[in-house]
């Protein structure tokens, strides 16, 4: 299985690497959001990870050798794209990784919502935010109900039941 090809899709900002038709490569909502971008619907900016990464890493356990410098490049076009960059404190971007497959797969794939949220930019999301409690709902949300579980493999019933914060 050879590693050369494009990696990453771009897709929003008036950019755009793929289309609807490339659901083989792209998943469905790759291929979804391209489509998307391409009918000038607003979508934020971000990319694709190509189906061909995952059959390669399936085959050799390791990522494509070119796959890191195209993903950094893809994540520097985001930044830029919105303004903000991945782990700045006082102005963090925060992104979105969902699964995908060319087929459907209902309540079969997983969602991780505000990668890059961390304790040490807690603060300027709050201050973006206006909120606080917002904030840290939404670092307890990350750590426990997503990463958690999506990428930690800690079971449903056990995160649900950790206490993050502690009340006095």
């Amino acid at each position: 299985m050879a590693s050369r090809g494009k990696h990453t899709y771009r897709f929003g900002n008036h950019a755009i690497d793929g289309d609807g038709s490339m659901r083989a490569e792209l998943g469905g909502k790759g291929a979804g959001l391209a489509e998307m971008t391409l009918l000038s619907i607003p979508v934020p900016p971000g990319f694709t990870i190509a189906t061909s990464v995952c059959r390669y890493f399936l085959a050799h356990k390791t990522l494509p050798p070119e796959f890191h410098e195209e993903r950094a490049g893809a994540m520097r076009w985001i930044e830029d794209s919105a303004g903000r960059k991945f782990g700045d404190r006082a102005n963090p971007l925060l992104v979105s990784v969902r699964s995908g497959a060319a087929i459907s797969m209902p309540g079969m794939m997983d969602t991780i919502l505000n990668v890059g949220l961390t304790r040490e930019n807690l603060l300027g999301l709050a201050a973006q935010s206006g909120s606080v409690p917002f904030a840290l709902d939404s670092y307890r949300r990350l750590l426990q109900m997503m990463f958690g579980t999506v990428a930690l493999g800690v079971p449903k019933k056990w995160s649900a039941r950790l206490n993050l914060y502690h009340s006095e």
